[in-house]
């Protein structure tokens, strides 16, 4: 049943909170709002909790029960109420360790917004310290005043999900965290000014198109950031060795939730080789199922160079379930070992190896990639390390992150064209393979350029399981990564795992000449219906045929891909008589035609 608070239960929990030691597993709630304890229409005057942003006619969130997620009532943030400007209080904390979270939807087609106000704001000034934006499509971003880029992640629509931050103020840290994965982590006083004040939560709609719902909102105070609790407090490992990760507990973690909130705790450790080579964090036999990360980069900027959970065995003879994972090193960067409790909180040993190495082994790392060009190639073995479709983790029975290794090869054209991969022919089990370009330092500097797991048809049409994708186009000069993951495979009894080929085709030119002889249009002038036949000598990549009007309006437009004959049909019908002209494009070539319609 959920808890109804009252002005005096309110001040009954800020006072508690003054006397109350937050433990790990106990932490201290300070706030507490699931809007069922009130009648529908504004919060404000119902609530000592909520407020509206001074000045004018502003007017608080919206008590609904239009949709909650558990319970019936939630928080309505609604832009066609013009004047929407709701600001929820959170006790102008200036010191303490706090994590603030509710529950959120954003319906389709609409947006979210919310920031947080470091001071209460005036009629005629503000101390914004952040801005969030839930863009339609389940795009957001979160951006800083501190000079940095904004950070940009993805949101379920149309669901509920959970917003997570976290607020250190004695050691000026915040962190956001939305749905599954962490955002990302900054400097808390930042902001229009400096502060440490942690006043209220601003939810603006800007017009009709932000929509959205706040549910079982929570701000609780949790314990100060012990060692090895939180990046910023990560435990420095000097030399490679066995080390033991204490219990885990409290909530440094939280890069990859499950969907049920598990892997919020974790323990930190950060090492910085004095030369380039490869970095191990293993925690076979050490009697645990556990999950670890590798993070290069700064606290406030991690990147992902290595997950894994499942890899070797927890004991002797037991479930493959403990972690191994390897990471090609630079000298003079710091990279940051975690491991969180997504399946046990028990403590466990691990060991941090390193071995020095420019030429780390082909095709293990992305780093160490094997040049190719279009022929046959055999994958013996797969034993190398996988990105795995970037930085989506997403740890979940579908992954495939988390387990898997990977071959990995590399092709760089000299001309632009079309790149076609395929185990059609060379494998008799299951493959898998995914393409990036980008720079190999870390899973988010990849960019997924595409992917295939069962590309193949046999001579019936049937779907196969082996992998192949035909015409991928490909840049002059673009470094083009290929990763085959080991995930589907079953090795044969001979050791050879699978063949497969990459084959190129050049993007062939289209002179205006060519492209011109090459069409015919017809009747002209027209009526009812317009004819366009093309016949090439060779296939263009693209033909884009578009018909505008004495303003340059696009009035009817098709764009086809890879074709060499064939006829298009344009239907004129509704279209008022006069002088058009029908704009032909193909492979960077271009004419114009002088269409009549009567």
């Amino acid at each position: 049943m959920k808890t109804i608070y009252t002005l005096f239960s309110f001040l009954f929990l800020a006072i508690s909170a003054l006397s109350a030691q937050p433990t790990c597993s106990d932490p201290v709630l300070v706030l507490g709002d699931d809007a069922e304890a009130y009648a529908s229409g504004d919060v404000t005057m119902q609530s000592p909790n909520w407020a509206v942003w001074p000045g004018g006619d502003a007017t608080g969130a919206i008590v609904t029960d239009e949709d909650a997620n558990g319970g019936v009532n939630s928080f309505k943030i609604d832009g066609s109420v013009s004047t929407t400007d709701a600001l929820l209080l959170l006790g102008n904390q200036t010191s303490g360790h706090y994590i603030l979270q509710w529950d959120m939807l954003v319906p389709e087609g609409k947006q979210a917004y919310f920031n947080l106000q470091h001071e209460m704001p005036t009629e005629a000034d503000a101390s914004w310290a952040f801005d969030v934006f839930f863009t339609e499509g389940g795009k957001g971003r979160l951006e800083l005043y501190d000079g940095s880029d904004d950070i940009a992640f993805d949101y379920p629509v149309a669901e509920w999900f959970t917003t997570y931050m976290l607020f250190d103020l004695d050691n000026d840290e915040a962190r956001l965290l939305v749905g599954e994965r962490t955002v990302g982590a900054w400097q808390f006083s930042t902001g229009v000014i400096e502060s440490l004040h942690m006043n209220s939560i601003n939810f603006y709609p800007e017009d009709d198109s932000y929509l959205f719902f706040i549910d079982n909102i929570n701000l609780s105070e949790i314990p100060a950031a012990e060692e090895g609790q939180y990046c910023y407090t990560a435990v420095e490992l000097t030399t490679p060795d066995f080390y033991q990760v204490p219990e885990l507990k409290c909530f440094g973690a939280g890069y990859d939730l499950t969907g049920s909130g598990d892997a919020f705790a974790g323990y930190w450790f950060s090492y910085t080789p004095t030369e380039n080579g490869v970095l191990t964090i293993a925690s076979c036999g050490g009697g645990a199922d556990t999950r670890g990360w590798i993070f290069s980069g700064e606290c406030h900027d991690l990147k992902t160079v290595g997950v894994n959970d499942d890899r070797c065995e927890i004991d002797t003879g037991g479930s493959d379930y403990a972690s191994y994972r390897e990471a090609y090193a630079t000298a003079g960067t710091t990279y940051y070992i975690m491991w969180d409790n997504v399946w046990e909180d028990a403590s466990f040993p691990f060991e941090l190896a390193f071995n020095p190495t420019e030429d780390p082994e082909p095709g293990k790392f992305c780093q160490s990639a094997i040049e190719i060009g279009p022929g046959d190639y055999d994958i013996l073995e797969i034993t190398g390390e996988a990105a795995v479709g970037g930085p989506n983790i997403n740890n979940t029975s579908s992954s495939i992150t988390s387990y898997t290794q990977s071959e990995w090869y590399a092709f760089t054209p000299e001309t632009d064209g079309y790149m076609s991969i395929s185990s059609c022919e060379l494998a008799a089990s299951d493959t898998y393979f995914f393409v990036y370009t980008g720079d190999c330092s870390s899973f988010e500097s990849l960019e997924l350029v595409t992917e295939n797991d069962d590309g193949c048809e046999d001579a019936e049409g049937n779907v196969m399981v082996m992998a192949s994708l035909d015409s991928i186009p490909v840049i002059a000069g673009t470094t083009y990564f290929i990763e085959w993951i080991d995930r589907r495979i079953e090795q044969a009894g001979d050791g050879e795992l699978f063949g497969w080929t990459l084959a190129f085709e050049e993007l062939v030119s289209v002179t205006e000449a060519e492209l011109d002889a090459s069409l015919q249009v017809f009747p002209n002038p027209a009526s009812e219906q317009l004819n366009v036949r093309y016949e090439f000598e060779e296939a263009v990549d693209v033909l884009d045929i578009q018909l505008v009007d004495a303003l340059g309006r696009s009035l009817r437009s098709s764009r086809l891909s890879n074709v060499q004959a064939g006829t298009l049909e344009f239907n004129l019908h509704g279209l008022p008589a006069g002088m058009y002209m029908l704009r032909l494009s193909a492979d960077g070539a271009m004419i114009t035609r002088q269409i009549m319609i009567w």
